[in-house]
């Protein structure tokens, strides 16, 4: 696991915004005040789950931003490399809060290691 060069990451992801707000909603309960998170995607759209998945420790969704959009201060970090998954909306509601809750769990991890 590598650690984060920067106390205020850009975590980007390429899938609506869902994976960055859970990193950066984690990243503020773990002490990294200035993380904020983007998409590269068209369309911004944060899943209910991780929504639940971030009230269940007490963390909140941080704004997303569209990454054409942001000029980033300090490390960006992209999700992609750290093999993280949340499930289509086709999946059912038990799955997509599993697999959410396990992803806001490597996450709080990887995290933890590098504050």
């Amino acid at each position: 696991m590598s650690e984060l060069k920067s106390r205020s990451p850009l975590f980007v992801d390429t899938v609506g915004g869902g994976l960055a707000a859970l990193a950066a909603g984690v990243a503020h309960l773990v002490g990294i005040k200035g993380a904020t998170a983007a998409t590269s995607s068209d369309a911004v759209v944060v899943p209910s789950e991780v929504i639940t998945a971030l009230a269940e420790i007490g963390a909140h969704v941080t704004p997303v931003a569209h990454l054409k959009d942001v000029k980033p201060t300090g490390e960006v970090v992209h999700l992609a490399e750290w093999s993280l998954y949340l499930l289509a909306p086709s999946a059912g509601e038990l799955e997509r809060l599993a697999a959410a809750r396990i992803a806001r769990d490597k996450i709080e991890r990887r995290l933890s290691s590098s504050s």
